[in-house]
């Protein structure tokens, strides 16, 4: 009867606790900042701050962000992908500087238009809508958050 009642009690704990887990990944606040890093002939180097927030009373243990940024549903360019694990301690933040390279002037030509990269090869400002999209894992499971960002070029 006692491993009856001890092993409920551990069910019930563990299940508690997982749905904090689980909750908890939900909750995470990310903010992502975009800047111009350089323009040169093979296309736009980007810089993305990466800012993750966990308002959470417990450490998280999430991996490293992916960043891709898509313009009019068609890819600007993507972050590196790295299978690397990093602690988000409870009621703290991140923030990771990620570096996107696009893919080259021919597929910015199609995704921009030739008015539009013209006018960034040659210097004039240009400002872009674009939809950055933050992939990740927080305790292993799935989390992913879009956000709409002005880029100005």
């Amino acid at each position: 009867m006692l491993k009856w009642i001890v092993g409920g009690a551990a069910a019930f704990f563990a299940g508690r606790y997982l749905l904090r887990l689980n909750q908890a990944s939900k909750t995470i606040v990310t903010r992502t900042s975009l800047q111009v890093n350089k323009v040169s002939l093979s296309g736009i180097e980007l810089k993305a701050n990466v800012r993750l927030q966990n308002p959470n009373p417990i450490n998280l243990s999430i991996q490293y962000p992916f960043v891709n940024l898509t313009y009019k549903d068609a890819s600007l360019g993507s972050s590196q992908v790295k299978d690397e694990t990093i602690q988000l301690p409870a009621n703290g933040e991140e923030s990771f500087n990620i570096t996107i390279q696009s893919a080259g002037w021919l597929s910015l030509i199609q995704v921009l238009g030739t008015e539009l990269v013209q006018k960034i090869r040659s210097g004039q400002e240009a400002v872009l809508d674009v939809v950055s999209t933050v992939t990740t894992k927080v305790n292993g499971i799935p989390y992913q958050q879009q956000e709409t960002l002005k880029l100005a070029i």
